[in-house]
């Protein structure tokens, strides 16, 4: 089998039209009949087969065209929510409209009923319209490896191609040698980037590989770039595997200064059905209950702005973050793969470079995503061997993509998640408090209130347990002593969490039959 892609930006606003060109039906406007009319416009915009589908509401695809790099454009897709008045605009192309004049006995034609449009919209839950996962403008694989290259809506996916460049023939089972020959046309976009070690050169890979794949990968761990100084490259190599993905830069958006804001910016993107999400510049720490989810969850349940309900969302995006020594909290250690850059000059910015990968991509895109498609098809044409211990939640990820890359003797580009969880300021904290609580109270019990006073025991005129004291502070401090009811929280919400070797257990006080707490070795 061979693949060919060919331009078609407005077909399927196009065929929309020429479909509505085409209809002879005509809808009637009666009185006690709203709901039967609306019935009537919904079947006519299916059968004219109107642009809009269901996500968070109903929405319709729309191309940009952009200008690219040494004159090229990039054609970007969106999605745009459907509005009242574009729906009444579906209506009227969709079908004739008549209302009948009384004193001509007559039917007339007449515009659609903003009321109709209105009902139709009001009935969430019951749309007959396609629901949709996201909009692309690169062919993708599908979950059975097969590759979605037709322009148009695709049902096992629930994807929606648009644009899609021109390919080069990809073999239905290229060669392990054609494999090693794509892998070196990306890594050509890479020599120049300095990554501090194999593994970060890998997660690099993957980061141009992965929204190439989404559409047969469910999800996929978050790509972080970072360095010790800004104008490292971080951002740029975010850049490579946009414009391989979308033909443009990635659309980026600031962390808010509090994990809300933060929120509020990543629902937009995700509403909007972006197939790029890049949290840039982030300084210090990186976490978030959303974040996390839409990095490990196919659906997520989110609130749009200004609204009150939740909407299930399918999510298609990769994820990326940049940043200067980028900090993982918590449960995000396990979500993320992390290319570490480091020049090691004072000013990276000031550094000139012989090729410029960018506009590589721009100029020939197609040849690019090709590479893609032909490492991922080569590793499923042998049957996926030698696979990688799989990585809970991200299974699909680390057979298509991680073990693909392995396999063509690449590090592992999992081989980073050690840093990131080496490196996170929860682990940190929990450690050390393991740690001084276990090295001053052993493994008896005590309540909260009973383990801060023993830390703040006083041997001559110092603390018998300063590090045990700082830790306990550095976890339950508030307004300047130490709080047994935060201690208690932190402790409730770590039991069981091994770090070393070691974790915090609880049980009841026979005489108080309040909690008390030791340090266990599991």
């Amino acid at each position: 089998m061979t693949v060919a892609m060919t331009d078609n930006v407005h077909s399927i606003h196009d065929k929309f039209t020429q479909a509505a060109g085409r209809a002879d039906r005509t809808i009637q406007i009666r009185p006690d009949a709203l709901h039967l009319i609306a019935t009537e416009g919904e079947n006519a915009l299916l059968a004219a087969e109107a642009p809009i589908y269901v996500r968070a509401g109903l929405v319709k695809p729309v191309v940009d065209e952009l200008p690219g790099a040494h004159g090229t454009t990039a054609k970007v897709a969106r999605l745009c929510e459907v509005e009242t008045d574009c729906l009444i605009d579906y209506l009227s192309r969709a079908a004739g409209w008549v209302k009948y004049d009384v004193r001509k006995k007559d039917w007339k034609p007449t515009d659609p009923p903003r009321n109709v449009a209105q009902t139709i919209m009001s009935r969430e839950g019951e749309w007959r319209f396609r629901p949709l996962a996201g909009v692309i403008t690169t062919p993708t694989i599908r979950p059975d490896g097969t590759i979605l290259s037709e322009a148009g809506y695709d049902p096992a996916t629930q994807l929606l191609l648009m644009a899609p460049p021109t390919l080069p023939k990809i073999p239905d089972k290229p060669t392990k040698d054609q494999a090693i020959r794509a892998l070196a046309l990306l890594s050509d976009l890479l020599t120049e980037f300095p990554f501090t070690n194999d593994a970060s050169r890998s997660v690099a890979l993957s980061a141009l590989i992965t929204p190439i794949v989404r559409g047969g990968v469910p999800v996929a761990p978050m790509h972080v770039t970072t360095a010790p100084v800004a104008g490292s490259g971080k951002s740029y190599i975010i850049d490579l595997a946009s414009a391989m993905a979308t033909g443009e830069r990635a659309p980026v958006l600031a962390a808010g200064r509090t994990e809300e804001e933060t929120e509020k910016r990543l629902v937009a993107a995700l509403i909007n059905g972006q197939s790029i999400i890049t949290i840039d510049n982030v300084n210090g720490n990186l976490g978030g209950d959303l974040l996390c989810q839409m990095i490990e969850r196919p659906l997520v349940s989110v609130r749009p702005l200004g609204s009150s309900k939740l909407a299930k969302i399918e999510t298609r995006a990769t994820v990326y973050a940049t940043g200067n020594n980028i900090r993982m909290v918590g449960d995000m250690t396990r979500r993320v793969v992390i290319c570490a850059l480091d020049p090691n000059v004072e000013r990276p910015e000031l550094r000139e470079f012989a090729k410029r990968p960018f506009e590589m991509v721009a100029q020939n895109r197609g040849k690019y995503i090709g590479a893609v498609l032909t490492i991922v098809r080569a590793y499923a044409a042998v049957g996926y061997p030698d696979q990688r211990p799989a990585l809970a939640s991200f299974e699909s990820w680390s057979k298509v993509v991680r073990s693909a890359l392995v396999w063509l003797g690449q590090a592992d580009p999992v081989e980073t998640m050690n840093e990131a969880r080496s490196d996170d300021p929860i682990a940190e904290a929990l450690s050390t408090l393991l740690h001084t609580w276990h090295d001053a109270l052993g493994v008896n019990w005590f309540s909260t209130g009973q383990a801060i006073a023993r830390s703040q025991e006083q041997y001559f005129d110092r603390r018998a347990h300063p590090d045990f004291f700082q830790a306990l502070n550095d976890v339950a401090e508030k307004r300047g002593d130490l709080n047994g009811l935060r201690l208690a929280k932190y402790l409730s919400s770590h039991k069981g969490k091994i770090i070393d070797g070691l974790k915090f257990v609880v049980d009841t006080d026979p005489h108080t039959k309040s909690n008390i707490w030791a340090v266990a070795k599991a």
